[in-house]
């Protein structure tokens, strides 16, 4: 149900804006690299965290710690 109605969403922005667009859009290297540092500390980083957070409970479980 809800996907026939962002499928009808999704045609009716690309009917709106065209491919004409998008050519015009031009993303420059420091953009792109703010763009992977802030996927990196949004995504990677907590990851980590919560991976390394349980190794050490696990640890500490079994009494390595």
């Amino acid at each position: 149900m809800i996907w026939k109605r962002l499928k009808r969403y999704a045609s009716e922005q690309e009917e709106k804006h065209g491919p004409e667009e998008t050519e015009d859009l031009h993303v420059t290297f420091r953009e792109r690299l703010v763009m992977v540092l802030t996927a990196y500390v949004v995504i990677v980083l907590p990851c980590a965290l919560v991976l390394i957070g349980l190794c050490l409970l696990i640890s500490w479980l079994f009494g390595l710690l």
